[in-house]
Parts: structure tokens; sequence; C-alpha cells
């Protein structure tokens, strides 16, 4: 498939099981707003992205493993994100961290995709020289027309296909947070640590330091790196984008989308139609109140697990599993206080697994699901220990 050749800018965010994708960290949920070379919005996408593991965070993402039980794998969207991002310059709040999440996706797949920086230093001393000529005004930007002049003598790396916001703030505005920068323009983030609404706000925040320093020779720097950037071939196959249903219940709330009427709407950068999928079909039919017995492998998934037992036992070995709320120090030194066994891994003889989300495809919840165990919650735990333990 040809590349699309869009030369602009992609702002992207993700949301994730954890911080260090090198160590497994995972993707599961992305956003997209693609701008032109002028900052004018193009165009927007999202999608939940399933995987089979524990989900992190969840009070941070707010993501459960129910609501990505019908999203697609990331390998469905890898080819439509590559139209997405081909030619354009990658725009990240911390974008250190989103490229490592993207390249870390795509090697898994057995792609190098050529989204990456400088180094960190030359491209901060880059980036320091050229936005040091800030005036002190530039601290009110609402405020004022444009205050820096950059310096033509210096520019980015030729190489650098990357754009950090993040870094723009601490020089332009003095602050760094997404929230921060954001406030400073009056910009509003009505969906924060969903990965569409963070990149939204990001992409309005691009928006305005492209005004602040219409001059700095950085922007044309980094489209020229990223237009002539050779992306690799997307062999597979293409699935119809899932939305987290916040945002597709209401409709969309960003009233620059040209698409935000019809998140079904097929894709202008595809070269041909996206079909629709058993996942999606599955996913509408639940959405509608109807519950669906198709996992997104296409073989039936247990929706429930055993009953689990109306006491506890003194010795019970009991299994914890995902990022709960309280740390799982405590709730060891608990357990243990009433005669309890925390036991590391699941085996034919631990009594039930205490999961941060008893919809988790973590490896421990599914081999409970293979053996029987039932699944629990903690506040399911906490009870059964105010309610006493059997000797």
């Amino acid at each position: 498939m040809p590349q699309s050749g869009a030369r602009g800018f992609a702002v992207v965010d993700f949301e994730t099981t954890g911080l260090v994708p090198e160590r497994g960290d995972r993707a599961i949920e992305i956003g997209v707003t693609l701008l032109a070379p002028d900052g004018t919005i193009e165009h927007e996408d999202e999608t939940l992205i399933h995987v089979s593991r524990d989900l992190g965070p969840q009070h941070v993402h707010h993501i459960r493993a129910a609501d990505l039980r019908h999203a697609p794998e990331f390998d469905g969207i890898a080819r439509q994100l590559r139209d997405y991002l081909a030619g354009r310059v990658f725009v990240a709040h911390n974008v250190a961290f989103d490229s490592r999440v993207l390249r870390s996706e795509y090697a898994r797949l057995g792609y190098d995709i050529p989204v990456r920086g400088t180094s960190s230093t030359s491209s901060a001393s880059a980036t320091s020289s050229v936005l040091s000529t800030r005036s002190a005004s530039s601290r009110n930007p609402a405020a004022q027309t444009v205050s820096a002049r950059p310096s033509t003598a210096s520019t980015p790396s030729a190489s650098s296909t990357t754009l950090c916001t993040m870094r723009l703030g601490g020089k332009l505005l003095g602050v760094r947070s997404l929230a921060a920068c954001c406030n400073r323009f009056g910009i509003g983030n009505p969906d924060a640590h969903s990965a569409l609404s963070d990149a939204h706000a990001t992409a309005l925040l691009l928006r305005e330091y492209m005004r602040m320093i219409p001059d700095w020779p950085g922007w044309n720097a980094h489209l020229d790196a990223a237009e002539r950037a050779v992306w690799p071939r997307i062999g597979e196959d293409m699935v119809r984008w899932m939305p987290r249903p916040t945002h597709t219940d209401a409709g969309s709330t960003f009233t620059d989308n040209p698409f935000a009427d019809n998140p079904f709407a097929d894709n202008p950068f595809a070269d041909e139609p996206i079909p629709i999928t058993e996942h999606q079909i599955a996913g509408r039919v639940e959405n509608a109140g109807i519950h669906s017995s198709v996992n997104p492998a296409g073989t039936a998934h247990a929706q429930t697990t055993p009953t689990p037992p109306p006491r506890l036992r003194e010795g019970d070995r009991i299994v914890l599993t995902g990022s709960m709320s309280q740390r799982r120090s405590d709730w060891i030194d608990d357990l243990s206080a009433v005669g309890i066994v925390v036991w590391p891994s699941v085996t034919k003889k631990v009594r039930l697994v205490v999961a941060a989300d008893v919809d988790s495809e973590s490896t421990k919840a599914r081999k409970a699901r293979d053996y029987g165990i039932p699944i629990v919650s903690e506040r399911w735990l906490k009870t059964a220990i105010e309610n006493g333990i059997d000797a």
C-alpha cells in the first residue's frame, strides 16, 4: 500500500498498562488527531486495544477489561495507523514515552518504524537555543501575539521526526504538565486520561505554539524529516476501530472534527473500505444491552467463574492479581494476620483469585478460569474478612 504522503502533524496519545513498554507494558487505547502544516485539524480517530493481560493502574485510565473484550488487537489497527502517521511529524505530550510505546507495539509485529527523534542532548540543546529568546510576556500567551523571534541560526536535527509539546511548554511557558500548559491558553480537556481527549487538547496546544513562534525554522525541519521518512509496508488485515463508549454514547465533543457525526465513516486515508468485523458486531450488540459470548479470537469466552465460597477458611491459599486500590504488601499483612496464605501463582490448590478487575485477562486470571477457580473483587475480600474466617 503506498504512503499517504500527507505532510503535517499527527498528534497521538496512548493509554497503557504501565510505563515500561520494553518490559511488557502494552497500549490499550490510542487517540490520533491529524493536523495540516498550518495547524488546521483534518481528522481524528480513536480506539480501544485488546490485550490479554492485566490492565495496570485502572484508577488512572478508567478502562475495564470488559471494555476491551471486543476491541481490536494492535495488529488489526497497525495498517490504518500507519496511514495516519506516514509522512507526518509524530507529536505527543512527552513524546519520548508515546514514541516508545508505538515502536514497541510495531516491533511485536516485526516492524521497525521511523518514529524517533534526535538524541536527548542534541535535541534539548537545539530547542533551548532556538526558544530561549522568548520574552517575559510569553508567560501570558493568550494575551499576546508573537513575542518570541527564534534564531534562524539554530534548527533541530534534520533526522528528527518527532516533536514534544511538553518540552515546548517548558521552554515557552515555564510549565510542563498537559493541564498546566492547556490552562495558559484556556484549552479544555473534558475527558483527561482518555486518549482522544488528551490528543485533541495536545493538538490545540501545538497550534497555539505555532501561533506564538510562527517563524521558528524547526517547524519545517520536522515536517521535512517526517515527509522523507520511509515507513514499512504493513501486511496485517485492517479491522474497524472501536472508540471508548464514553465518546460513542454521546457523540464526539470535538466540534472541529469533520467526522464527528459519524464515528463509523470510512477512513478517507485508507485505500479500501474497512470491513465490519465480528469484534464490532459483538461490541454493538453488547452496547445495546445484549451480552455476547464471542471474544476477540472468535471463540466462546466464559463470562462468569464459579461462585465464590460463602466464607474463607484459615489456611486458604489465595492469589492476588492486578493493580489494586490497597497496596499489595498491606493485603499480604492483613491476610496473614487472619491465617490466609497469599500464594504467588495459580495452582489447583488455590481457593480464590482476587483481582483488581474481575474481568481481567491477566495470566493468573486466565489460568484461574481454566482451573475453575472463582475470581473475586477486593470488595468481596474485604467483606469476607469482616465476616470472619473459619478455623
